[in-house]
């Protein structure tokens, strides 16, 4: 693991961290979002969840749509929750856990028909915002996803590395996808959720 990795895996586990003063297990916005994202995905897909933390909107997912196999991606090993970690113990939910950073996906990644990232793009090392969507494109079909733009400081850190809008993102991710529609979001007027597609 190299020095930048160790560094935001520390970040991210800091923040997780059960005992701790990080509160990042407060609400899960992946989860609420479940449903919304499930309206896109077919029968049968496969999806990788992409900074999958706790494990709830995984959870969330398989509840609505046991059909739908899945693959959370994370850093932060301490972050999932035992209803997530018994999803993936238990082979026949078809749900597993990849312990990797987003800019360096191992190659044993599976391709996915969706991928979904909801409040992580706009928390990662900035130089490497390109690397993570490439590495995202080459390993998913489409991607639904969600982004915010105010500071998190938490820990005496300002978690929200990347404070853009929507029109930043918006050209961002039609760098990577060739169809990206924006969404409005129904809980705060500054989450911006953004639907890439690799065909109409």
């Amino acid at each position: 693991m190299d020095a930048l990795t160790a560094e935001w895996k520390e970040r991210f586990e800091r923040a997780w961290d059960p005992a701790g003063q990080g509160k990042y297990r407060m609400g899960s916005p992946g989860q609420r979002l479940a449903p919304r994202f499930l309206q896109y995905v077919p029968q049968g897909a496969h999806i990788n969840e992409y900074g999958s933390g706790t494990g709830r909107p995984v959870v969330a997912i398989k509840k609505l749509r046991p059909d739908v196999s899945v693959t959370m991606i994370d850093l932060a090993t301490n972050a999932l929750e035992k209803e997530a970690l018994a999803l993936v113990m238990g082979g026949e939910s078809r749900v597993n856990f990849i312990e990797a950073c987003l800019w360096d996906l191992p190659i044993d990644v599976p391709i996915a028909d969706w991928g979904y990232c909801v409040d992580v793009l706009m928390c990662v090392p900035p130089d490497r915002l390109d690397d993570i969507l490439r590495s995202i494109r080459v390993t998913c079909h489409n991607l639904f996803t969600q982004v915010y733009d105010w500071a998190d400081m938490r820990l005496g850190i300002n978690y929200t590395t990347i404070q853009e809008g929507p029109e930043w993102w918006l050209k961002k991710f039609k760098q990577f996808w060739p169809q990206v529609e924006r969404l409005v979001s129904t809980e705060h007027k500054r989450r911006y959720i953004f639907v890439c597609r690799e065909e109409a």
